[in-house]
């Protein structure tokens, strides 16, 4: 039978706030709101690209500047109104924003606004007057400290984001990332925000960002996939790319990440409804959740500063937390169960002694003692583990209180076993779920 040895006498470091969202709480014209469960569930850092309140646009260059021929320069070329209203909601949840400068997404034939900016110059002016607004109080504005500021969303993707070469992304970037640190040296600066980070576009962007000493605070990413081990393979490449350029000091942020167990393009295809339907519904079920699971806990061994799913807004699509209505999810629930994790802090040693990639375990314990596991059973078929717990004080016992989620049960208890050193509890683990184990004193 397989084990897994949780060690609360080892600790490897601390539990990390990786459970990032992309997008606030609310939707149709802030008719949903989620911003509760976003509070519960202790949401660090919400990316703000491709926002539904309703229309998709809310933080775009082209929604906040919307006559490109105005001054720049002048306060009333900007209509922040809908901007203002949105980060406000994604603030009241205690979280940190980071502010994508660019645009959404354009699926339609036409392409309106991914287009490279016609003035380079002009648009860095914007982009800089946006960071004055919501940082320094410019044309009647705020004091966020908003501290993450990323240039574009997937240039290298498709015409859909970017409808310029490489080379003009990367003069684009050029031009905007050293006029921000010189305006707001305290700020950070990054991008862009790659879809495909193993592609060669990513060692081209950031040649050019050494070789021109452009300044890089934090290097984005995005991963789509159904094996946590994809993540974990682009994760280090990415850093080993950093290193290589002489970027040793820059983030490395996974801002864009779900469960996709079909192929993107082929999912939006005519007469292929049913296969979209079901894989956005498997993101949404003990499935999603349990792949959630493995992700949060792998991150801690890889070497990644942030992270954000994609996404939390409730909307039909993408959102594998909540549905339509507002109603939390599998995949919600192990975000609250994360949460936990962080309130104990410290990271402790866990050791799986098969299972290959189908099991994740995640642990942490406070400053009194109690600990927390979190085991995530990314697969089909039911399986039986053993639960050793090493570094029970000698001569005493530990409460060791096990629930389950799976599709059926959202944190069914499982029963409560007092455990001595080295002891073994028994775990009855069904397909696609994740299971917590709860230590305490007796």
């Amino acid at each position: 039978m397989a084990y897994m040895i949780v060690d609360l006498q080892r600790t490897v470091g601390g539990i990390k706030p990786l459970h990032g969202v992309n997008n606030g709480p609310v939707t149709y014209g802030s008719l949903v709101d989620v911003s509760d469960y976003y509070h519960k569930a202790g949401i660090p850092l919400v990316r703000l690209h491709d926002p539904n309140w309703p229309h998709p646009r809310e933080v775009d260059v082209h929604i906040v500047f919307p006559d490109f021929e105005c001054d720049p320069d002048d306060p009333d070329s900007y209509d922040f109104s809908r901007t203002d209203e949105y980060i406000r909601t994604v603030l009241a949840t205690g979280a940190k924003i980071v502010y994508r400068l660019g645009e959404s997404i354009e699926h339609t034939a036409v392409k309106y606004h991914v287009h490279p900016p016609r003035d380079y110059d002009k648009w860095v002016r914007i982009c800089l007057n946006i960071i004055r607004h919501y940082n320094e109080g410019w044309a009647n504005g705020f004091h966020h400290n908003i501290e993450y500021w990323e240039i574009w969303n997937e240039p290298d993707y498709s015409d859909k984001m970017w409808t310029g070469t490489h080379e003009q992304y990367y003069r684009l970037y050029e031009a905007a990332a050293p006029a921000i640190k010189k305006a707001f040296p305290h700020l950070k600066v990054g991008g862009p925000a790659a879809a495909r980070p193993m592609l060669e576009f990513v060692t081209e962007f950031l040649a050019h960002c050494r070789d021109k000493q452009l300044p890089l605070d934090f290097f984005s990413w995005h991963t789509y996939t159904a094996d946590p081990e994809v993540i974990a393979r682009h994760a280090l490449h990415v850093r080993e790319q950093l290193d290589r350029f002489g970027f040793d000091k820059t983030e490395s942020h996974l801002n864009e990440w779900n469960y996709l167990p079909a192929d993107f393009a082929k999912i939006w295809l005519k007469g292929n409804e049913y296969m979209r339907r079901d894989v956005f519904e498997r993101q949404k079920s003990a499935e999603g959740a349990a792949f959630v699971g493995a992700v949060l806990s792998k991150l801690h061994d890889l070497p990644v500063d942030a992270a954000n799913y994609y996404d939390g807004q409730p909307t039909a699509l993408f959102c594998g937390l909540f549905d339509i209505y507002g109603v939390p999810q599998k995949a919600y629930r192990v975000f609250e169960a994360f949460r936990e994790l962080l309130d104990r802090p410290h990271r402790v040693a866990v050791e799986v002694s098969a299972g290959g990639n189908k099991v994740y375990g995640l642990a942490g314990k406070d400053d009194d003692g109690r600990a927390l596991v979190m085991i995530s059973h990314f697969h089909p078929k039911a399986e039986s583990y053993e639960l050793v717990v090493r570094g029970v004080p000698a001569g005493a016992r530990m409460k060791c209180a096990v629930s389950l989620l799976n599709d059926e049960h959202d944190w069914l208890p499982l029963g409560e076993h007092a455990v001595a050193d080295g002891e073994r509890v028994r775990l009855d683990i069904p397909g696609y779920a994740v299971v917590l184990a709860r230590l305490s004193a007796v």
